[in-house]
C-alpha cells in the first residue's frame, strides 16, 4: 500500500495551509484560504464515507421502490417520477419516503457539513 494515500495527502496539505500559510497571509486572503481548507476537509470526508453513503442510499431507494436491480442514478430518477405520480402522498408510503429522505440527508450532511448535524 502506498503511503500517504489521497486522504492523508489532503489532510497534510490542509493542516499546512491552516497552520503555516494562513497566519502569513494578508487579512483579505484569509476568507478564501479558509474556504479552500473547508473544501479540502469535505473532500477528505467524501473520500472516507462517500461511497458508503451512496451505497446505503441505493439500498434504501431500491427497497422503497421495490426494485433491487436499479442503479443509484436510476433509483433517484424513479423516485422523482414516483413522487410526481403521487405514490408517496399519504399513509405508510409517505412515512417510508420521509424516513429514507431523512437517512440520506443525514448521511450526506455528515460529509458536507457535519457541524450542522443534530
Amino acid at each position: 500500500m502506498n503511503r500517504p494515500d489521497a486522504r492523508e495527502l489532503l489532510e497534510i496539505a490542509r493542516q499546512t495551509l491552516l497552520q503555516t500559510l494562513l497566519p502569513e497571509l494578508p487579512a483579505d486572503k484569509r476568507y478564501l484560504t479558509l474556504m479552500v481548507a473547508n473544501a479540502m476537509a469535505i473532500a477528505v470526508r467524501e473520500y472516507h464515507a462517500g461511497s458508503r453513503a451512496d451505497a446505503e442510499e441505493g439500498e434504501h431507494l431500491r427497497a422503497l421502490l421495490n426494485d433491487p436491480q436499479l442503479s443509484l442514478e436510476l433509483a433517484r430518477q424513479h423516485l422523482v417520477a414516483a413522487i410526481r405520480e403521487g405514490r408517496f402522498d399519504a399513509g405508510d408510503e409517505q412515512a417510508q419516503l420521509l424516513q429514507v429522505l431523512q437517512q440520506t440527508t443525514l448521511a450526506h450532511l455528515a460529509i458536507s457539513n457535519p457541524k450542522a448535524l443534530p
